[in-house]
């Protein structure tokens, strides 16, 4: 990831705040299983954070964004969950160039609503 990143110096990179609340939760379960210390998340979240601030623009999602992801859902065959569907909508509303993510459904979903998705690995 470390390279992905280096090779999109001076590009614009962004995510939303919804990201930023995943990523917390995703360590709160990995310190749950037992797979990070509590110290280890807490100091992974901070580092998401400044990362965030220094080098991210962040995306606050707006009631368009949570009422295009709503019709998203609407969309039973694409299989989006609620996150996902707010991931997407956020990338339309805000005119994004490529959305990157690691998780292949999203790919696939963002793809057949003619968004351009990608993953950066």
């Amino acid at each position: 990831m470390r390279a992905w990143f280096d090779a999109r110096a001076g590009e614009t990179l962004a995510i939303s705040d919804w990201t930023l609340t995943e990523f917390a939760s995703a360590m709160g379960i990995k310190v749950r299983d037992k797979g990070l210390k509590a110290g280890q998340a807490h100091k992974a979240c901070a580092l998401m954070e400044k990362l965030a601030a220094d080098s991210l623009k962040v995306f606050t999602p707006t009631r368009g964004d949570y009422s295009r992801a709503t019709e998203h859902l609407g969309h039973h065959a694409l299989g989006l969950r609620a996150g996902d569907a707010l991931h997407l909508a956020i990338a339309q509303n805000e005119d994004a160039e490529c959305l990157y993510t690691l998780d292949r459904r999203l790919i696939e979903a963002a793809r057949k609503l003619k968004v351009k998705a990608a993953s950066p690995i």
